[in-house]
């Protein structure tokens, strides 16, 4: 994937994290590293949570119409 050149501000402290953590050179790399981590732990979030729902779904939902759901 092609990469697209942007300029963004960050907290000097922030910088200064990533250029220790990468001795330097790389640390963009490592910062594009870490917003693709969270993305990806987003979506899985999204995931986890639909998922949950619908397998929870069918213990909300009564069986007979006379049936109680209770929280």
């Amino acid at each position: 994937m092609k990469k697209q050149k942007i300029n963004i501000t960050l907290d000097p402290d922030v910088i200064a994290w990533f250029k220790t953590r990468a001795g330097g050179r790389g640390y963009q790399t490592l910062i594009n590293a870490a917003l693709r981590e969270a993305m990806d732990r987003a979506s899985l979030e999204e995931t986890l949570r639909r998922v949950i729902r619908e397998e929870m779904q069918p213990a909300l939902t009564p069986r007979h119409p006379a049936e109680k759901v209770h929280p």
